[in-house]
């Protein structure tokens, strides 16, 4: 569980402390889903600039050009890769034969070992498993809507990746995790956060409460793109349904889950599940709910509501143990 944010300044009407304002709101904000590193990375110049430390965002002093065009940034609670080395942390930064990109991811993917076999990926000392999508892109050798479409079906997990090119265009590929997009049309400002609760809450703590917005829908199997100007694209990529165990109950058992329980084989239990056994949810318990179609956002809601969370938990037992 981690958190992306960011904004597209595409209008140039809002100033630069406004942006630093919004940024520190964003990323405060979006340590509720991780804590162990925070990161920005921005151009500056026609450079692509990353800035990521393994602290918590409060902690962070983020800084950028007043006339930043885009910014992405992420917090990250730690699933594979110790934040205390600095490269596993995000944003991360990948080349293709067009230039330098930046990415964020949100999620967790099962099959970054696997991939890097079949698909001829050079050792790193990165060990993050979201780095796997930064090799893949830079194989196909450039960043665009066929290429992250590739990248997009190509792991296995829960995903929204953020990828800003230095040309200043921000690239938004989304799976089943969460995520906010908001327009502010008056401001010539696009602003993103992996939540509707972060969002809201980053809002009300800067300039922004003062000015009205419209939300762009990003569905499943979607990719946007934003460039400097404004100018909003839609592509797509293929969601198989491979990545669900069951869809409400009903479905049969298959291969996703093969990786899912070899990836938490090497990861071991305490990491990735954290958050949740802290809330009084084992691991098999999550792994029911995830088998019941729910997804990341749910399953976080239901641990704030103990008599909801056992309900669904029973229920999944008593639906799996039918099914089977």
């Amino acid at each position: 569980m981690c958190s992306i944010f960011g904004f597209v300044n595409y209008g140039d009407k809002v100033k630069g402390w406004q942006l630093k304002e919004l940024v520190k709101a964003l990323s405060i904000e979006s340590e509720v889903r991780g804590k162990d590193a925070s990161g920005i990375a921005y151009v500056k110049n026609g450079e692509m600039t990353i800035f990521k430390q393994a602290k918590p965002a409060h902690k962070m002093r983020f800084y950028f050009p007043a006339e930043t065009k885009i910014l992405i940034g992420h917090t990250r609670m730690t699933t594979q890769g110790s934040p205390k080395k600095n490269y596993n942390n995000h944003p991360f930064l990948g080349r293709t034969k067009d230039g330098c990109f930046a990415l964020a991811h949100n999620g967790v993917l099962y099959n970054d070992k696997n991939l890097k076999e079949s698909e001829g990926l050079s050792k790193t000392c990165i060990e993050t498993d979201s780095y796997v999508a930064v090799q893949l892109l830079e194989k196909y050798g450039e960043l665009s809507f066929e290429t992250i479409a590739k990248m997009s079906e190509a792991v296995f997990g829960s995903f929204v990746f953020t990828m800003l090119a230095d040309d200043n265009t921000l690239y938004i590929s989304k799976d089943d995790n969460p995520l906010c997009l908001l327009h502010f049309k008056e401001l010539g400002l696009y602003v993103y956060a992996s939540t509707k609760e972060i969002m809201a809450k980053a809002i009300a703590r800067c300039f922004l409460k003062k000015h009205t917005f419209e939300g762009v829908p990003v569905e499943e199997g979607e990719i946007i793109r934003i460039d400097s100007n404004g100018e909003l694209e839609r592509g797509c990529f293929m969601v198989d349904e491979k990545y669900y165990g069951y869809t409400y109950g009903l479905g049969r058992r298959l291969s996703y889950w093969d990786d899912y329980y070899d990836y938490l084989d090497e990861m071991g239990q305490g990491d990735l599940f954290e958050v949740c056994s802290s809330f009084g949810l084992s691991q098999d318990d999550l792994l029911l709910l995830y088998e019941m179609g729910y997804d990341d956002e749910e399953i976080e809601t239901m641990l704030y509501d103990t008599d909801l969370l056992r309900q669904c938990v029973d229920e999944a037992r008593v639906c799996i143990n039918e099914y089977y």
